[in-house]
């Protein structure tokens, strides 16, 4: 049996773990053993939940431990996912039974597929990807590593997400589309240009955020 742990105790740590609890696995393959946060208190105010075992740069990994990363900012979620592999840490991906997974479809490790998300024919989602609420992934869509695509976006088909990139809720990125490594959409926006690396676009349609 294997010990999940969380990686941050926020808000999305707490939906991460009501998310593995319903995943295939949960009991049979794995227990949720807690999570780290560089703050140890921060369940205090909540039930039900497993505790802060430890911060996330000082723990020592066990020989059963697996791990599933919830921190939304993509430069520290990597940052943090770094630290564990470093140390030999090894990650799983949870997906909710209710996501729509069509053929071919590629899935890395360590990912986040929340409730009713759909990810089209073809389409390759990277490592350590957040993909959450109702959010649509084309076919033959290309979504990089670490990336986060909030509830309800659409990548509409042929899209290429790269590496780092956070498309925030109800965005829609057009078909064909290449939104380039550490670029940010802004929520509700439309996109229909290809979007350069580490700059935001907001609006529809959506232009350059200085």
């Amino acid at each position: 049996m294997k010990n999940l742990i969380i990686i941050g105790s926020g808000g999305m740590g707490r939906e991460v773990f009501d998310l593995a609890t319903k995943c295939t696995g949960f009991k049979s393959e794995f227990v949720i053993k807690g999570f780290l946060d560089d703050n140890v208190n921060a369940l205090n105010s909540f039930n039900g939940y497993p505790p802060v075992i430890g911060k996330i740069l000082d723990y020592k990994i066990d020989v059963n431990d697996i791990f599933i990363c919830s921190v939304g900012n993509v430069q520290s979620k990597k940052k943090y996912i770094r630290s564990i592999m470093e140390k030999g840490g090894e990650f799983i991906s949870l997906i909710h039974p209710s996501a729509s997974i069509s053929k071919n479809v590629e899935i890395g490790v360590g990912c986040v597929i929340l409730q009713n998300a759909t990810i089209g024919s073809d389409a390759k989602i990277g490592d350590h990807v957040l993909i959450q609420i109702s959010t649509v992934i084309g076919h033959d869509a290309r979504i990089g590593d670490y990336s986060r695509i909030d509830c309800f976006a659409v990548c509409v088909g042929g899209v290429i997400i790269e590496d780092l990139v956070t498309i925030h809720t109800s965005a829609i990125i057009n078909h064909n589309v290449k939104v380039r490594k550490k670029s940010t959409v802004g929520a509700g926006s439309f996109v229909l240009r290809n979007v350069k690396e580490s700059t935001t676009v907001y609006g529809n349609p959506a232009v350059l955020l200085k």
